[in-house]
């Protein structure tokens, strides 16, 4: 199970230096980063940069030196698969890239092979276009119906599993598990929710709270994931 730091954690700046030097020393097993183009340029921000972004290069950096850890590319614009990968792939850490956000699912169709090496946690408007927004106005049971749809979806890839917000993950947990789809969670920040789902054993659980979440994670015997 792995804890991931979200862009912003311990309350730093999100992807600021401050923010990737926290979440790199601070034993997360991945470390979240918003990747967008700016100028021509892969850059770290959430959206459109209003002053001068940290270069994704930084990230790249950290991540070649801390060979225990992953990068996961939340990717804010469509079109960035293969620029992030070659970027990384300089640095020598293509391999150890996830990426969620914006993704061509066609990238990761069951008969294509490019961007070797990357894991996809999909986003669930991935398949459903608009579903991530429009869920909470849905009714319980349409709500969990439109899930259910996406992972009969996702068989269809080599998708290592979903990337959702937590309390729509909790709807079809026991489904996604049947089918053998990975569920990797956000954000997860309050105690009770934390020691919930630490004890549901996701694939991954992005949180801001660190340190919390190790300490709450490590008791119950599990040392993180390795692969």
């Amino acid at each position: 199970m792995w804890i991931t730091a979200h862009a912003g954690c311990e309350g730093t700046a999100p992807n600021s230096m401050e923010n990737l030097l926290c979440a790199f020393s601070g034993g997360a097993d991945v470390v979240e980063v918003d990747v967008r183009q700016s100028g021509g340029a892969l850059v770290l921000s959430h959206n459109e940069p209003a002053g001068v972004p940290v270069p994704f290069s930084r990230a790249l950096s950290l991540l070649a030196a801390h060979p225990d850890k992953k990068l996961n590319c939340d990717l804010k614009t469509a079109g960035l698969e293969q620029a992030v990968y070659d970027a990384a792939g300089s640095f020598g850490v293509a391999n150890r890239l996830i990426y969620t956000g914006e993704v061509d699912r066609t990238l990761f169709s069951l008969t294509e092979e490019a961007l070797p090496g990357v894991s996809w946690y999909a986003n669930i408007n991935n398949f459903v276009p608009g579903l991530e927004e429009n869920i909470e106005a849905l009714p319980p049971q349409e709500a969990k119906n439109a899930l259910l749809s996406v992972l009969d979806q996702i068989g269809a890839t080599r998708a290592a599993g979903l990337n959702w917000q937590y309390r729509h993950a909790l709807l079809v947990w026991e489904e996604a598990r049947e089918r053998g789809v990975g569920i990797s969670v956000w954000t997860v920040d309050d105690p009770e929710d934390l020691r919930r789902l630490l004890a549901l054993h996701p694939d991954n659980l992005t949180t801001n709270r660190v340190r919390l979440a190790l300490s709450l994670r490590n008791p119950l015997g599990s040392p993180g994931k390795s692969s």
